[in-house]
């Protein structure tokens, strides 16, 4: 080996020595905290008490574990609904809430609210309470009436009732009926607008003979024929006045208006404020009271007389309301039925007249006939001396 290349190797060794030295400077450098005033390095060796060497305490390292409060869920409204609303399943839904911030007066279940009523208006979201709900909005107060019982799109009535008309005093608030309703149709003058039959005033003119020197006189007399009738020629010739026999026969039609809700059966009785009850005074009994003798006798306590409710408060749609308004006012004859429970449904019903009646049960008007029945008249049984029974008397007799 040549002196040039243990050169070039003494070279190579040095370099590669150079290098690694440099690379542990560079190292310990950034490894090591410097002292800003005088760049001396800071050691890191905590003190025996445990605090670094600047005094501040070391980093807490100690995992927290947080624990949440247990929760349950609630039925709230899923939107806005307005006082007198009854709740079905659609609009409601469950929200959790934290436990300790339920209550007995909130609703746990929502089969529990279907069917209620809102007592008040009610939020979407609104955690629903026992106190915001009612079954019956009758009961609560002059501020929830019977209005809170008229269903969405209906308005109310009242409407005249007795005892046969009311299906026999049986409605009651909530059910469902349904409006039996029959006009009587008459005859009228196209012109003149009155019924039937016209009366008609006919001048008969009368010429006087005249005496002797002096004219002759016409006398306008006039007849009233009422009513009027009409003229027909006799099978002989003769002309003759032909008069109706009574007054035109009305033509009664009958139709129905179905499942109408009943809001209140007779007037309106606003419920009374709740008042505290006040505390019974015992009685002081009277040293020089005599007792009452006991009689045997049974006391019996009168039983106040309630009378029959004359109106009846029913909601139906605008349109209906309005026919049934203009049916009182022109003398219709107002019947109703009652419906099942849960029967909503609308039926194809037609109206009645004789001509319905005629089509539908395939009547053939009798021909005309020459005799009548008689009205069989019974008397009274007969008496000790022997006394008959009285003989039928045809219709017309004495």
């Amino acid at each position: 080996m040549n002196r040039r290349t243990i050169l070039i190797i003494i070279l190579a060794i040095s370099f590669i020595a150079l290098a690694v030295v440099g690379y542990i400077l560079i190292a310990s450098q950034d490894s090591t905290p410097v002292d800003p005033d005088d760049g001396a390095a800071i050691s890191e060796t905590p003190s025996p008490d445990g605090e670094g060497t600047d005094g501040a305490p070391p980093p807490d390292t100690t995992e927290i574990e947080v624990t949440l409060a247990p929760t349950n869920r609630v039925v709230v409204s899923w939107q806005t609904v307005q006082r007198g609303y009854q709740f079905t399943e659609d609009v409601l839904k469950y929200d959790e809430r934290q436990e300790d911030d339920i209550n007995s007066n909130m609703f746990t279940n929502i089969e529990d609210v279907v069917g209620l009523y809102a007592r008040t208006d009610i939020f979407q979201g609104e955690t629903l309470t026992k106190d915001d709900l009612v079954s019956d909005p009758t009961l609560i107060g002059d501020n929830y009436g019977p209005s809170s019982l008229i269903p969405p799109g209906f308005v109310a009535m009242a409407v005249p009732m007795d005892r046969l008309s009311s299906v026999a005093y049986a409605l009651d608030e909530g059910d469902y009926i349904d409006i039996m309703l029959s006009f009587v149709f008459y005859k009228v003058d196209p012109q003149f607008q009155t019924l039937l039959s016209n009366s008609a005033t006919f001048p008969i003119e009368v010429v006087q003979e005249a005496a002797e020197g002096e004219e002759a006189k016409t006398i306008t007399s006039f007849l009233v024929v009422d009513p009027l009738g009409r003229f027909e020629e006799l099978p002989n010739g003769d002309l003759a006045h032909i008069t109706p026999n009574g007054d035109g026969r009305p033509v009664p039609v009958s139709m129905i208006l179905q499942n109408a809700k009943v809001v209140q059966v007779g007037e309106w009785q606003p419920t009374p404020p709740v008042q505290a009850a006040t505390p019974t005074p015992e009685p002081v009994e009277d040293p020089n009271a005599q007792p009452t003798p006991d009689t045997g006798v049974p006391v019996i306590q009168a039983t106040p007389t309630l009378s029959a409710p004359t109106v009846l408060l029913i909601a139906l749609s605008p349109q209906q309301q309005l026919f049934l308004k203009y049916a009182i006012e022109s003398g219709a004859n107002i019947d109703f039925a009652m419906r099942g429970v849960n029967d909503g449904q609308l039926y194809s019903v037609e109206n009645i007249s004789l001509e319905y009646l005629l089509q539908r049960f395939s009547i053939e008007p009798p021909p005309p006939i020459e005799y009548t029945l008689g009205v069989n008249v019974t008397a009274t049984p007969p008496a000790e001396d022997g006394g008959g029974a009285a003989e039928p008397v045809p219709e017309g007799g004495g």
